[in-house]
């Protein structure tokens, strides 16, 4: 009878074992295979998709710029231990450093997560003149063609989560549509469709909307002393009330204009994480400008 009762403990436990197998993870709950990302907002869809089977890591750390990011010597050895990593295709740092990048690492799968988004002529801190704008995750229609190419990688990548990738690919979706449509909203009918910006990151933005982005920076250099004259009249042609200006870069000129046009400086993160909450928070700041001068 003892034995009995004690082979039924050990297979109740076998079972509970098994069970707990089942799920993505280690032993301590933590997904066992990695996946790298360029940027905080490829790491927002991508996890939202992923649903927990993977952990993913941002290769360019917060507070630095992809333009001009260059990689760390640990940063190239980790990167061999995920198995992909998921690109924008156009970043100054990855125009530089994906072909060594892939060198490095042979064995990661390397997604470029833009792929069929119709590229913008923007601008090149190498000084190369009328390049593809690299900032697409600012506009949500092409966020939501990011999203599809990343949930369909994870499939290539975890065939057995594919459904559950499926199920969070559409509620992604929704999400990103109702941040468009709030947007459109909020701005259809701005009596200001012009604004300045230090680095010219909301190209997609502004072309989806109807807006007009008026940079302080080209290429990325300092303005002139004659183009910051020309800037501040060309702000009062357009009755620019607001200026953008992003943590990586000097606000020095972007103040000096600010002072001469009577506009006000907002600070803008579109490397942000919550990437909804930023593009929200960029198009209601707009909105609520233009509400100020009726």
């Amino acid at each position: 009878m003892r034995n009995r009762i004690f082979f039924f403990i050990l297979f109740c436990c076998g079972l509970f074992v098994g069970c707990k197998q089942t799920k993505p993870g280690n032993e301590n709950g933590k997904p066992e295979k990695t996946l790298t990302v360029s940027i905080e907002p490829l790491r927002y869809v991508t996890e939202r998709i992923a649903g927990g089977a993977f952990n993913v890591t941002t290769f360019v750390p917060k507070g630095s710029s992809p333009e001009t990011y260059e990689p760390t010597p640990e940063q190239m050895a980790r990167l061999g231990e995920s198995l992909a990593y998921f690109s924008i295709g156009e970043l100054g740092f990855e125009r530089i450093w994906m072909d060594r990048l892939q060198q490095n690492a042979p064995g990661v799968a390397f997604v470029k997560t833009a792929e069929g988004i119709t590229p913008l002529a923007g601008h090149c801190h190498g000084g190369t003149e009328n390049v593809t704008d690299p900032h697409m995750w600012t506009s949500p229609r092409n966020m939501a063609v990011i999203a599809q190419n990343i949930c369909t990688a994870l499939c290539r990548l975890d065939t057995v989560h594919a459904d559950m990738f499926h199920r969070n690919l559409q509620i992604m979706r929704s999400e990103i549509q109702n941040v468009d449509d709030s947007i459109q909203s909020l701005l259809e009918h701005a009596s200001t469709k012009a604004f300045l910006i230090y680095h010219p990151a909301l190209t997609y933005f502004a072309h989806d909307y109807g807006l007009t982005q008026i940079a302080i920076e080209t290429d990325g250099k300092e303005p002139s002393p004659a183009k910051i004259v020309r800037l501040i009249n060309h702000c009062k042609a357009q009755n620019v009330r607001i200026i953008f200006v992003q943590k990586e870069f000097d606000r020095k000129n972007a103040e000096l204009i600010a002072k001469e046009t009577g506009t006000r400086i907002v600070s803008i993160n579109p490397l942000a994480y919550d990437w909804k909450e930023e593009m929200l928070r960029i198009a209601q700041t707009l909105d609520e400008q233009c509400k100020k001068d009726l």
